[in-house]
């Protein structure tokens, strides 16, 4: 019983620090506006068994956002999430709490960015990311980026997710603005943590997975246009010559040379 009790705490901590980037992502492609009616809330947290004052207080928190013109689902959600690990109901409800309140903040940073009215899911998306450690300033860059608000809110995503696999938030940003800057498609966004997943688990860092996708390192082998790379290197252009940073990694996400020692022992150098 200590041992999953234990347990229960690290899962308990992890839910509380506010992960659940691959939970945002589905909401994104499921639930394309994310403002429930007050009566909406109540019969989702009903239908997945939260006890009746548990919904009651969650429910008045949702409606209290939004009366403030915040998406009320992710808190649904979140509250939904919580139950389902067995969180005691008064985290789960400061949890909720800490969340409407970093969706204020959240609004302000998108506002700042030039969006005049942000939608609910960017909004969402913007508060995942700031839970994840990542800037106002820095949520700005990604809203500016992308061209449209389904990019941003799916950049926002996926820095948060990047910086949950262990990238430092600033590489994270500088990642996914690089994508989007480059034209990405949504569906490419949204891949990026597995790509970045797939370098790691072949023995690359985050931070080092963070370079190489900069460099043109990739699921589908694109090269990164000429774009100048970390260090000033440039990469192999659009016209396929070879350039001074490091080529593309193939689509398992190994580096060209699997990583392996030179001989003498010495590793390859990498970004």
């Amino acid at each position: 019983m200590k041992a999953d009790r234990r347990t229960d705490g690290r899962t308990e901590i992890r839910w509380l620090r506010g992960a659940g980037a691959l939970g945002m992502a589905v909401l994104l492609s499921v639930c394309p506006s994310v403002r429930l009616t007050a009566q909406d809330v109540r019969a989702r947290l009903e239908a997945r068994g939260l006890p009746a004052d548990l919904v009651q207080q969650i429910a008045a928190i949702a409606a209290d956002a939004t009366a403030q013109g915040l998406p009320s689902a992710p808190l649904a959600d979140k509250a939904i999430e919580g139950f389902a690990k067995q969180i005691p109901a008064p985290r789960i409800i400061a949890a909720v709490r800490q969340f409407g309140a970093r969706m204020l903040d959240a609004r302000t940073a998108v506002h700042d960015a030039g969006v005049a009215t942000p939608p609910g899911e960017m909004v969402a998306a913007a508060a995942e990311a700031m839970g994840r450690g990542i800037q106002p300033a820095d949520v700005g860059r990604v809203v500016r980026a992308a061209p449209g608000t389904e990019l941003a809110a799916s950049g926002l995503t996926v820095a948060a997710a990047l910086t949950a696999q262990g990238m430092a938030s600033p590489r994270a940003v500088e990642v996914v603005t690089a994508a989007l800057h480059d034209g990405r498609t949504v569906a490419q966004i949204l891949d990026l943590p597995s790509v970045a997943r797939a370098m790691q688990s072949n023995g690359l860092s985050p931070d080092e997975a963070g370079q190489w996708m900069l460099r043109g390192g990739s699921r589908d082998g694109r090269p990164d246009g000429g774009h100048d790379g970390p260090g000033g290197g440039r990469g192999p252009g659009a016209d396929g010559r070879p350039g001074t940073s490091t080529p593309p990694l193939p689509r398992d996400g190994r580096p060209p040379d699997g990583g392996r020692p030179r001989p003498g022992g010495e590793r390859p150098v990498r970004p």
